[in-house]
């Protein structure tokens, strides 16, 4: 039977070892909590950059989107003004045929 030293020289050395497996056990879970931490920076990093790519697409596309409109702008105004113009050459015709047209009324009267 072993004697009360060996017994707590035994205890004391498979303390020696639970202590040894414990810090060893610490370690690789810190080591994982790191690793998990940088897969979660990395993961953020990229979503802020995607973000950051469609906040300029959709820029571009605004710009885009306003200059197409602006140039629908300046056409219908191009075309009021032709058709404008159209109507007032239209309407000076009309007065110049109504007036020839009464000149040969007032004549045959």
């Amino acid at each position: 039977m072993p004697s009360e030293s060996e017994r707590l020289q035994a205890d004391l050395a498979a303390a020696h070892g639970e202590i040894r497996q414990l810090r060893e056990t610490i370690g690789e879970l810190r080591d994982e909590l790191e690793r998990g931490r940088i897969g979660e920076e990395e993961r953020t990093q990229r979503a802020v950059a995607a973000a950051h790519d469609e906040v300029a697409q959709l820029r571009d596309t605004i710009s885009t989107l306003r200059d197409e409109l602006e140039l629908q702008r300046l056409r219908h105004e191009e075309d009021a003004q032709r058709i404008e113009k159209d109507w007032r050459s239209e309407t000076g015709q009309l007065h110049e045929t109504i007036s020839v047209l009464r000149d040969r009324l007032e004549e045959r009267a």
